[in-house]
């Protein structure tokens, strides 16, 4: 009996062996698992390979992000026993930019192997949080987009000439608070950096802004302003600049004013109807429309930021360019009449271009370059 128990015991011992190691006759060499971990396709995420030349028992995944750790899978059971595959995105606490994934593996040898990588998401350019032109920038063209998108004129504003009445028609268009007769759609506020700003201000910290930038000494100016009247900066501004101080600035009576037409021979009614790229003495009274240039931005935004501090604040309703020293001003390339409204439309054409391109400061942007500025959703020149 004992001789048989002896024999029992071997055969059990066998038997744990071939269990652990996998079936009779396999061998499996003596090798950690080998780990690979790389950013994903999409930013912030992640993919996992664990391969080992014997069957795997264990990988778990995990991350630290600042003072987040986070266990983003564990594996005992696997389909495949020698390979192992986890995709997945990350989650950044505010202000953290980097994230550190480890993943820790063994298998039926016994063997365990560790690695850890970094997965990083862009860094913003400034702070979220500061009062810098970037942050500005950011919420002007977003809720102003967003505005223009949910409302209408219909019956609410006048359309932007003298003789016009009421708009009819359900285009867009960007309200402010006092334009607006119906009480659901009177424009709200802006919020950047812990500031709030209404349409006024917005649009007094945009020109403001685009002359810094195009390296004017525009952010304290509130006298002998007017075009050609700016000093030049020794180094133009840049979107990492202090958010400009504002003065309440008040919309006009008629901030839609384009008034007039233009009729090809250089025949002017009035101011000569909207703003367009084109010469009437050359036969092109109606040019290219809703477009503008930055030398045509340059000239009003000169003209019109000083204008407020001997008007009861209240902001020009337009500028012409019509008359030679005024066309001179623009390459004698514009033509017509540019309304304060349609200004601002011209601001977040042009902001939004350098958020789009990612550019901090406009020493890139070609003096050709021409920018959105439709005033309305469906232009209204009758």
């Amino acid at each position: 009996m004992k001789k048989r128990s002896l024999f029992f015991s071997a055969v059990m011992s066998l038997f744990a062996m071939l269990t652990l190691t996998g079936c009779p006759g396999e061998k499996y060499p003596s090798t950690k698992p080998v780990i690979d971990i790389q950013p994903g396709a999409t930013e912030g995420s992640v993919v996992v390979n664990v391969t080992s030349d014997s069957p795997l028992t264990s990988v778990t995944v995990s991350y630290t992000a600042g003072d987040v750790t986070k266990e983003l899978a564990k594996e005992t059971n696997f389909g495949d026993k020698k390979t192992y595959k986890y995709e997945g995105t990350l989650e950044y606490p505010d202000k953290v930019y980097a994230a550190a994934v480890k993943v820790d593996a063994s298998n039926v040898m016994e063997l365990s192997n560790s690695q850890t990588a970094t997965i990083s998401i862009p860094e913003p350019a400034v702070d979220p949080d500061a009062p810098v032109l970037y942050n500005w920038a950011k919420e002007f063209v977003s809720v102003s987009k967003a505005a223009w998108e949910k409302n209408v004129a219909a019956n609410k504003i006048r359309q932007h000439t003298e003789e016009g009445g009421l708009i009819t028609d359900e285009v867009h268009y960007i309200p402010d608070q006092w334009s607006d007769p119906d009480a659901e759609g009177v424009w709200t506020v802006f919020n950047v950096a812990g500031k709030t700003y209404t349409t006024g201000d917005m649009l007094e910290i945009a020109t403001r802004a685009y002359l810094m930038l195009r390296g004017y000494d525009a952010a304290t100016k509130v006298s002998n302003g007017g075009y050609g009247n700016f000093d030049k900066l020794s180094v133009p501004a840049t979107l990492t600049a202090e958010i400009p101080e504002v003065h309440g600035y008040l919309w006009g009576g008629m901030p839609y004013n384009e008034s007039g037409e233009t009729k090809v021979g250089g025949e002017v009614i009035a101011n000569g109807g909207p703003i367009r790229k084109g010469d009437p003495n050359q036969g092109t009274a109606a040019g290219l429309a809703n477009k503008c240039r930055m030398d045509l931005m340059d000239s009003y935004a000169q003209r019109h930021l000083v204008w407020p501090f001997t008007h009861d604040m209240v902001m020009s309703n337009m500028c012409g360019y019509n008359n030679d020293s005024q066309r001179g001003q623009v390459n004698n390339e514009f033509f017509g009449n540019v309304c304060v409204k349609r200004f601002y439309m011209m601001m977040v054409g042009f902001f939004d271009y350098m958020l789009t391109n990612e550019l901090m400061d406009v020493s890139t942007i070609s003096e050709s370059e021409l920018f959105d500025c439709t005033l309305f959703g469906n232009e209204k020149w009758d």
